[in-house]
């Protein structure tokens, strides 16, 4: 005779099916989405430096097959296809990630933020830590901090009321990997006797673009008073920067030449194609391959370089009656390919209206010094402090500097 259980429990079993308890299949399935959005929450809110995309993207392909098994027919089918795409993805990140592995790194948190004219600067006023260790032996390449100034600018101890000199570029003007003490501008400062207010407007990443566009929009006004001088830092490879083809530069100003002269067409990111725009995002593929394969010097890119410049120039002597002085360090192999050579990229500078002191050294005039920071390649303090000079000897008026 089959025993009945009891009413209660028979009550509460019929309840429980009336409320839709979830069955033990249901529970598993809410666990294993669980763990994957709280997988994807994590990495997002604390990603690796080196393996975000890599994290990110295992995430994605997890999602992929949990959902493709969940599902039947053809949306299954379709699930399955995305999934093998991410796969592929996944696969070819992590090869990069170990095969590709940078020089140094970084080991500290990033202080750059998206900003809406350049395109990136500093998060905030401050002081900012920066350290990089070389990748294969953890050896420490430098141990900095930076101080950046109320206009969000490196600090420079100079004159507060005096002419200004004003020094534009990338991270060389900067100064990454040195102290406050040890960037360009800071030694100009130190070498004229601080009788000038010098500007430091370099940050890492940028080229001519960003001080076109910054003296275009009247971003430098608050900070340009009384100018004397403007100095920018160029090499022939930022020729890359001008024609968009680094992937750390989507965000950055984007010129095209319209006729003879440069016009701003937003920002580099959206010139490129959807295809690459969507693989910068997604995936290390286009700055690993797609754009090193693009990048080189051509004559159409290098005048595009040569007007950007030309055109910030014209409007230094315009608004502010001030001259632009070019510091250009050589890189004949570069534009080798275009049928330049470093004396004729830099005639084709002065021909635009700039002045141009060759900043190119030879490392037998320094013994004993390095003009790079050992193991990592930009300036040294040593470059820095020659290059000052430079510029202190064009406003003294040596014509041995500016021929």
């Amino acid at each position: 005779m089959q025993v009945q259980p009891p009413a209660a429990e028979r009550r509460r079993a019929g309840l429980g099916l009336a409320l839709g308890a979830p069955s033990r299949d249901t529970l598993i399935r809410l666990g294993v989405l669980a763990v994957i959005v709280v997988a994807g929450l994590y990495f997002a809110i604390w990603p690796s430096p080196r393996w975000h995309r890599v994290q990110s993207l295992g995430v994605a392909l997890a999602g992929g097959i949990y959902l493709a098994a969940l599902c039947r027919g053809r949306l299954r089918d379709t699930l399955a296809v995305v999934a093998s795409l991410v796969f592929c993805l996944f696969a070819i990140e992590i090869y990069i990630v170990v095969i590709d592995v940078p020089r140094t790194l970084d080991v500290t948190t990033s202080h750059t933020v998206s900003w809406p004219v350049l395109g990136w600067g500093p998060a905030k006023s401050g002081v900012f830590h920066h350290s990089k260790i070389e990748s294969k032996t953890g050896r420490v390449v430098f141990d900095v901090d930076y101080t950046i100034d109320a206009h969000l600018h490196r600090q420079v101890i100079s004159a507060a009321d005096a002419p200004a000199v004003i020094f534009a570029g990338g991270s060389d003007t900067f100064g990454e990997g040195l102290s406050d003490a040890d960037t360009l501008p800071q030694l100009f400062a130190d070498a004229t006797g601080r009788s000038f207010h010098v500007v430091n407007l370099g940050y890492p990443g940028y080229g001519p673009q960003q001080f076109l566009r910054g003296l275009e929009t009247g971003l430098f006004d608050d900070v340009v008073s009384q100018p004397r001088l403007f100095v920018i830092e160029v090499t022939p490879w930022q020729v890359d920067r001008t024609s968009c083809l680094e992937n750390q530069i989507a965000r950055a100003p984007r010129y095209e030449m319209e006729d003879g002269k440069p016009i701003f067409h937003g920002t580099c990111e959206e010139g490129w194609p959807i295809v690459f725009r969507a693989l910068s995002h997604v995936s290390s593929i286009y700055r690993s391959f797609i754009s090193r394969a693009l990048q080189g010097a051509r004559p159409d890119r290098i005048d595009l370089f040569v007007a950007i410049l030309a055109r910030a120039g014209e409007i230094t002597r315009a608004k502010y009656g001030a001259q632009t002085l070019v510091i250009y360090q050589p890189n004949e192999g570069y534009l080798r390919p275009a049928g330049y050579t470093d004396a004729r990229l830099m005639q084709r500078l002065r021909d635009a209206g700039l002045a141009v002191v060759d900043g190119g050294f030879d490392p037998a005039a320094f013994p004993g010094e390095n003009l790079e920071i050992v193991g990592e390649g930009h300036p040294s303090a040593v470059a820095n402090r020659a290059w000052a000079a430079l510029v202190r000897d064009y406003l003294d008026g040596s014509p041995a500097q500016s021929r």
